[in-house]
């Protein structure tokens, strides 16, 4: 199966829109938001009115939302609600590959999840910048960020990644600004 998986997209409207087209044209099955939504109303633009084609969205909570309780009303009105995590980690078993969904912003955390060798692979974010590495037998992806920022600078790339089960890895796509009109 192949998965979307973004990170931090902190309110780019602009980039939402554009990379589910580059999702959807790659076939993927479920996309997961390892979060930094920001804003309830930016999951208004991962539902079905704004997505021409049906996946779960699965997701966590990173250190940067505005409201959740907001966040949690405005998803239980959605068509196609997010399924986000009650606490920091989310794990999820697909294609017999047991993953774990984490922000980020504890590296004692992150850190203990990839050491754990429990997941074949860990999805995390919070730093905007690209990771693939495999430690130990476990794949570490952090897809970067969709907003266009990092390191707190503006940065002329937003990133993110479609990971694919059959492989336990996956590839990073790249946008410039210029791109998403």
């Amino acid at each position: 199966m192949k998965i979307g998986v973004i990170s931090d997209t902190h309110d780019r409207l602009e980039s939402i829109v554009y990379f589910k087209n580059l999702l959807k044209n790659e076939n993927v099955e479920m996309i997961v938001h390892c979060g930094d939504w920001v804003s309830p109303f930016t999951l208004d633009f991962f539902d079905m009115t704004f997505f021409d084609f049906r996946v779960p969205v699965k997701s966590v909570f990173g250190n940067n939302e505005g409201d959740i309780k907001r966040i949690f009303e405005r998803n239980s009105k959605l068509s196609n609600p997010i399924e986000f995590a009650l606490n920091d980690v989310l794990e999820l078993k697909v294609d017999e590959k047991k993953i774990a969904v984490y922000h980020g912003h504890d590296k004692l955390v992150l850190n203990a999840l990839i050491l754990s060798g429990q997941y074949n692979a860990i999805f995390t974010g919070h730093t905007h910048e690209t990771r693939q590495e495999l430690v130990g037998s476990t794949y570490v992806l952090n897809p970067g960020s969709t907003s266009f920022a990092a390191s707190s600078s503006i940065i002329e790339k937003a990133s993110l990644a479609v990971y694919d089960t059959s492989l336990n890895t996956a590839e990073v796509f790249y946008f410039s600004k210029n791109e998403i009109g």
